[in-house]
């Protein structure tokens, strides 16, 4: 039974709004679309992932997919997903990597073989083994049963290949497609019940409570201002901005397309990008390009904002 549904994480829809707002001229953009490419893979592979682990072989898993709790010692820490049941845990963690992998067993160090040489790309064995360390501390924290925690690194990239298959990786590593079996696997070796249904629930529980999403602010880590923006309404056709305000629509006057009601996907952008969750009438038109006062108010009263205040004083709040 899934319990917390993966969702796509902030610092990659602020990484989308960057790759729409930020001009390709920008000397940053480079960096920018390197970080959103990484992003946009892992969090692919992580679906990829979430399909091939709800085969699970009996209804007393919990599963709760991109959790990221503090440990006893306030310390966040990340797991992609986390499968919950009264025998056992069982940590799962992603790696979208295409081409020939290698798995350094001296350095823990996973190893992707490209035609200039060697890239290597973390150790993904010590950080699931500083994972289980923490999970356990919280566990042994609500005074619950010690129980196993399993941990697996999940192959997701459909062209990756693995090299040198000890037995080892072979027991760590799995491909995504594989993965079915080796939780039926896990489960037919734990066979001891260490929670009862009340303390899975308490542990499940108080995981939701703790779960805290990244704070990011993509302004802020790529040190741009807010001038350096694409303003107004891009058009979803041609990605040519502004579109100007006609009438009921919104025309582009690049290639000719028509909108209705942009302004709902074109607001979201402005807390993504790190300029706030609040705005005025002003800044509003500003960042949609609007130049009437009384047009930018109608607007923002379709759009149905919670606010506060009146008239000029009136700010409204972005989710």
């Amino acid at each position: 039974m899934i319990k917390k549904d993966r969702e796509k994480p902030l610092r990659l829809l602020a990484h989308e709004a960057a790759m729409r707002r930020v001009p390709k001229t920008h000397p940053k953009h480079p960096q920018i679309e390197q970080e959103f490419y990484r992003l946009h893979y892992g969090y692919k592979g992580e679906q990829a992932m979430d399909y091939f682990s709800s085969f699970l072989p009996h209804e007393d898993y919990k599963v709760l997919h991109g959790l990221r709790i503090p440990d006893t010692k306030g310390r966040h820490f990340q797991m992609d997903s986390l499968l919950i049941s009264p025998t056992h845990c069982l940590i799962l963690d992603s790696k979208y990597v295409s081409g020939k992998m290698e798995f350094d067993e001296d350095t823990g160090s996973l190893i992707r073989h490209n035609e200039t040489g060697q890239e290597r790309l973390g150790d993904p064995f010590a950080q699931l083994a500083r994972h289980k360390i923490q999970l356990s501390s919280i566990i042994q924290d609500l005074k619950l049963p010690r129980l196993p925690i399993y941990t697996q690194i999940v192959i997701t990239h459909k062209n990756a290949t693995l090299l040198k298959k000890s037995p080892i990786i072979l027991k760590n590593v799995v491909f995504h497609t594989n993965l079915p079996t080796r939780i039926k696997d896990i489960d037919n070796i734990q066979t001891h019940t260490y929670f009862s249904n009340k303390e899975t629930n308490k542990l499940v529980k108080t995981l939701l409570k703790i779960h805290k999403d990244e704070d990011f602010n993509l302004m802020d880590y790529y040190g741009l201002s807010s001038s350096e923006f694409i303003r107004g309404v891009i058009c979803r056709n041609c990605s040519h901005a502004p579109m100007q305000k006609s009438y009921q629509k919104w025309y582009c006057f690049k290639c000719g397309s028509t909108e209705k009601k942009p302004l709902q996907h074109t607001i979201k952008d402005y807390p993504l990008l790190g300029l706030g969750n609040n705005i005025t009438n002003k800044s509003f038109r500003e960042f949609v390009c609007l130049n009437s006062t009384s047009i930018a108010s109608k607007e923002l009263q379709v759009l149905n904002l919670p606010h506060k205040g009146n008239k000029k004083a009136r700010i409204y709040f972005i989710k």
